[in-house]
């Protein structure tokens, strides 16, 4: 049940607490929450706090003997989002964090470097790719990569995407782990997908030299699944999620025929985002009379939970609006058109979608998790991901005034970067770790 006292912090709105999907307490696991504090780029040197912002970080090069960086690049995208846009904003930045490095991007299929982001030194990167393209990711990893980065003559490499390859031990590696989705939500995964997690993730992680992940929250799940220490290095949220003009967004929303006042939810159709129950929630709402002029916006691609929301939606077509996939210069006005984000996922590694809309000044609903309260720290209204508590949190929305969210202060993907840089070059000093074999 949300609490009938709502707890207001400049103009951040809390439900407090609720049990999280999966755990006993959000209070309990409240205690092992990290404080972050420190100066940003963006603050002016100013100490400021909030969420996801790591300890004061500078962003100087790192001189290093020559290295040869290999990495995964099996997910990226020619239109990145989540783990590949996190992935490759951070390899934007590692050239000016280590200039005496040259880089391989390893993957199935071409990469157009210069198609992808703003700042790629294409002088220190190329992309080795098209060894059986036909493999699955998975195998191809595992059958492939290695042996592609030992020709190449690699001597550190790094995998965003859970999996190692087979490597002699001489080539150091890092690992990022972003979530633990086949341990919590495996109806999410494909059999072959969730198969390899089960093969291979644990021991995959118990041979990298150096374990990375994305939050705090996964942080702990590390820890608690496989007994490892890990770094976090976070994500930040890219400039264009900021409040648009009025004129861009009123043609934004003009072009996907959206009309004004709507909630909105973005999230691929598969069973951990629990768009079912934001639904369901949505249309008792409704049927109560207490939503009389808004729609429900859906954003997103179809998964596996595409044949349950088109059987809730069907018929409901005046009253909900299905986008589908839409391109990501649009989602900042899809944000701040909408009265509130409504995402109450069963479970993130972080969630991106919340930190975006905050920075866009929009409203958020989200699950309580401590995944979700590192993307949206006190600004917004958490809930217990059910039909009730969703329904509870829209009804809580609407008791506060209506004001826009502040977003705190921004990190910067150099920042971020700048952790990796520094284990990078920690790692090309440290012993050996035998790590062969899968």
């Amino acid at each position: 049940m949300i609490a009938d006292s709502v707890q207001t912090s400049r103009m951040a709105f809390s439900c407090d607490p609720l049990l999280h999907h999966g755990f006993n307490s959000v209070d309990a696991r409240k205690a092992e929450w990290p404080s972050f504090h420190g100066a940003t780029p963006e603050s002016n040197g100013a100490q400021v706090s909030g969420p996801f912002l790591p300890d004061l970080i500078h962003t100087a090069p790192i001189h290093t003997a020559p290295l040869h960086i290999g990495i995964d690049a099996t997910i990226w995208s020619n239109e990145p989002r989540g783990h590949s846009l996190y992935a490759m904003r951070l390899c934007e930045q590692l050239p000016y964090l280590l200039p005496n490095a040259t880089f391989t991007a390893y993957s199935q299929h071409k990469i157009h470097l210069e198609g992808q982001l703003a700042n790629w030194n294409l002088g220190n990167w190329r992309n080795v790719h098209g060894t059986a393209a036909w493999l699955p990711p998975v195998v191809w990893n595992k059958l492939v990569l290695g042996k592609l980065c030992q020709k190449d003559n690699v001597d550190i490499f790094w995998s965003p995407y859970s999996f190692l390859p087979t490597l002699p031990q001489k080539i150091r590696t890092l690992l990022t782990i972003l979530d633990f989705t086949s341990k919590i939500s495996p109806s999410s995964f494909d059999p072959l997908h969730l198969a390899a997690h089960r093969l291979f993730a644990a021991r995959d992680a118990r041979r990298a030299d150096s374990l990375l992940t994305i939050s705090e929250g996964t942080k702990l799940q590390i820890k608690k699944h496989y007994g490892l220490t890990s770094l976090v290095i976070p994500p930040a949220v890219d400039e264009i999620f900021s409040p648009p003009s009025n004129s861009y967004l009123s043609e934004t929303l003009s072009l996907h025929q959206i009309q004004t006042p709507y909630l909105f939810n973005i999230a691929t159709w598969e069973p951990r985002k629990n768009v079912g129950n934001l639904i369901r929630a949505f249309l008792s709402l409704k049927n109560q009379g207490k939503l009389p002029d808004h729609t429900l916006v859906l954003a997103g691609k179809h998964g596996r939970s595409t044949t349950e929301i088109q059987k809730l939606i069907q018929g409901q077509e005046k009253h909900i609006t299905v986008l589908g996939y839409v391109r990501r210069e649009h989602l900042p006005s899809l944000f701040a058109g909408a009265e509130a984000l409504v995402f109450p996922s069963l479970y993130e590694g972080f969630g991106m979608p919340v930190a975006e809309a905050i920075q866009c000044g929009t409203r958020v609903i989200t699950t309580d998790s401590i995944e979700l309260r590192e993307a949206g720290g006190e600004n917004c209204i958490y809930v217990q991901p059910t039909e009730e508590g969703i329904r509870q949190g829209i009804e809580t929305l609407f008791r506060l005034p209506q004001q826009p969210n502040e977003p705190p202060p921004r990190i910067s993907w150099a920042s971020s970067a700048a952790i990796l840089a520094k284990e990078i070059s920690q790692l090309a000093n440290a012993p050996l770790k035998s790590h062969s074999g899968n």
